[in-house]
């Protein structure tokens, strides 16, 4: 069920449902006792490693076109990507972010975090409660018909299944010269999304597999759309990955099943498992 969605005029107000459906603005830079904390933070926390945060900056700095437009899926608290990508937009002149966060006492931190650290980009960001899958539809469908998505950084859930619903969801609203990044690349998260993209000849894609221990994909498209043979090829290393014994059993099997099965292996195995460490 869709909680919250951003405003399509760019503003940088929250938008919430009400029981009957209709939106109602409520502005995210209002004046509230974390804008008025006598001490400022300069750091929040984030997860991305010092040569994340760089080049996630690069990115958007050293873009021949200036994102106009930039899609953010999982901010967390706000200080790793999120408020890079903030100050990017900001140092450019130009740009609005829209950050989606599903867990809810983490969003309402993550807002409080971005009021107190850096009430200067406010106006450039829109904050998005809720799954990916419900509210960026809901997002496309607020956008006028020419609109593009610039910049997308992808860092939600750990199922490989989310990165790859959420390009699908994306990919035609982003233009050639158009930027995708993805973080725990290689990891669990990202091990669908990197190989499907790569084999895409319409994106230019480079994995830094040693910007940290998880890594970070970063992708250029090139063209509107990719040759018939790739995307055949795209489909079918997916379709695979898709069908391995691991991900066909965690799908047919009931979640306490699951559980219970994975509390009878050692933690090492479980955790190589789930978040792809060995």
């Amino acid at each position: 069920m869709l909680a919250e969605i951003s405003a399509a005029d760019g503003s940088g107000r929250e938008l919430a449902t009400s029981h009957g459906g209709a939106y109602s603005a409520v502005p995210f830079c209002r004046e509230s006792r974390w804008a008025l904390v006598k001490i400022r933070m300069t750091q929040i926390a984030g997860q991305l490693s010092d040569t994340e945060r760089r080049l996630l900056t690069e990115a958007i700095l050293q873009a021949p076109k200036k994102p106009e437009n930039v899609i953010e899926v999982g901010t967390w608290l706000g200080g790793g990507s999120t408020l890079h990508i903030l100050r990017a937009l900001q140092r450019n002149g130009a740009g609005h972010l829209w950050g989606v966060e599903a867990n809810r006492s983490i969003y309402e931190q993550m807002l409080a975090n971005i009021r107190a650290a850096a009430p200067e980009v406010c106006d450039r960001f829109t904050p998005v409660f809720g799954f990916s899958q419900d509210v960026l539809p809901q997002w496309i469908k607020t956008q006028k018909p020419a609109s593009t998505v610039d910049f997308v950084f992808l860092d939600g859930g750990n199922h490989p299944g989310e990165q790859i619903k959420e390009f699908h969801l994306l990919d035609r609203l982003i233009p050639a010269g158009g930027q995708l990044m993805a973080h725990d690349a290689i990891v669990r998260k990202g091990k669908w999304l990197v190989p499907y993209v790569s084999l895409l000849d319409n994106w230019e894609s480079h994995l830094h597999s040693d910007s940290s221990e998880v890594g970070l994909f970063h992708a250029k498209k090139t063209a509107g759309a990719p040759s018939s043979a790739s995307l055949r090829a795209a489909r079918a290393k997916l379709f695979r990955m898709q069908c391995s014994p691991m991900e066909i059993a965690a799908g047919i099997m009931p979640s306490p099943v699951c559980g219970f099965i994975l509390n009878l292996l050692p933690t090492r195995f479980v955790k190589f498992l789930y978040h792809g460490f060995k």
